[in-house]
C-alpha cells in the first residue's frame, strides 16, 4: 500500500495497538472495582458503552466515580497483574495480518508492511518471551494468505482468564465478585477488539486516501 509518509503511517499504526493494550489494561482496573465495590451503583452496560466509545481514553471511565488507585484496587496493582499489560498488547499485535486486512481501491498492505508494524510494537518491550496468548503472528498470517478473513479468525479472549487463574493469585479464588469480573471481562476484550478492528480499517483508509490526495 503506498503512503504518503510509509514510515510514519506504519508507526502511527502501531501506536494505535500499543495504545489500545495500555487502555485496555487500564479499563479492566476500572471494570475490577466497579464489579467488586460498585456494582449496585453502576450499569455494566454503560461502563462498557462509554469505555467503546473513549476507545484510547480509559480515563473516561472517572465519569462513574471509580477510583483505582486505593485499596479497592489492590489486586491489580500488583507485578504479576501488570504482566498482563503486556499479555494484551501482543494479544492485538499478533492479529495485525487480520486487523491489517483492509482494502482500499484496489491496494492493501504487503506481508512486509504488516511485519513492520508487528516489530515496531515489539521493539517498544512488549516481546513474546513468557507471553502465551494462544495464536502467534505467523500462523494468523499465514491463515489469512490462505484466505481466511475476520468471521474464521475471531479473537479468542479466553487467554487472560487462563492467565489470571495461573499467574495472579489474588484474582485465582472462585468469589463471586471475581467470577462477576472475570465474565465481564470475557465480553469486555471481544468487544474492545472488534472496536479496534474498525478503527483499524477507518484508519488505514485514511493514510491511504491521503496519499492520494497528495499525488
Amino acid at each position: 500500500m503506498t503512503f504518503r509518509n510509509e514510515k510514519e503511517a506504519l508507526d502511527q499504526l502501531a501506536e494505535t495497538v500499543l495504545k489500545a493494550g495500555a487502555n485496555l489494561f487500564k479499563a479492566s482496573k476500572y471494570l475490577y472495582v466497579l464489579t467488586t465495590e460498585h456494582y449496585f451503583n453502576c450499569s455494566i452496560k454503560d461502563f462498557i458503552k462509554v469505555l467503546l466509545n473513549n476507545m484510547y481514553n480509559a480515563d473516561a471511565l472517572g465519569v462513574f466515580r471509580i477510583s483505582i488507585d486505593g485499596s479497592a484496587c489492590a489486586n491489580l496493582n500488583t507485578r504479576e497483574y501488570f504482566a498482563v499489560l503486556r499479555h494484551m498488547i501482543y494479544s492485538f499485535a499478533v492479529r495485525l495480518p487480520v486487523l491489517c486486512r483492509v482494502n482500499v481501491h484496489g491496494q492493501s498492505l504487503t506481508d512486509k508492511q504488516i511485519e513492520t508494524i508487528y516489530k515496531i510494537v515489539l521493539e517498544k518491550g512488549f516481546s513474546n518471551e513468557s507471553i502465551t496468548t494462544g495464536e502467534s503472528f505467523h500462523d494468523i498470517l499465514k491463515a489469512v494468505k490462505k484466505g481466511k478473513g475476520r468471521e474464521d479468525l475471531p479473537y479468542r479472549p479466553e487467554w487472560y482468564r487462563e492467565y489470571v487463574y495461573s499467574a495472579v493469585p489474588a484474582l485465582s479464588d472462585l468469589s463471586n465478585p471475581h467470577l462477576l469480573f472475570l465474565g465481564t471481562m470475557d465480553v469486555l476484550l471481544t468487544l474492545y477488539y472488534l472496536c479496534l478492528e474498525n478503527d483499524f480499517e477507518k484508519r488505514i483508509q485514511t493514510l491511504c486516501l491521503d496519499a492520494s490526495r497528495s499525488e
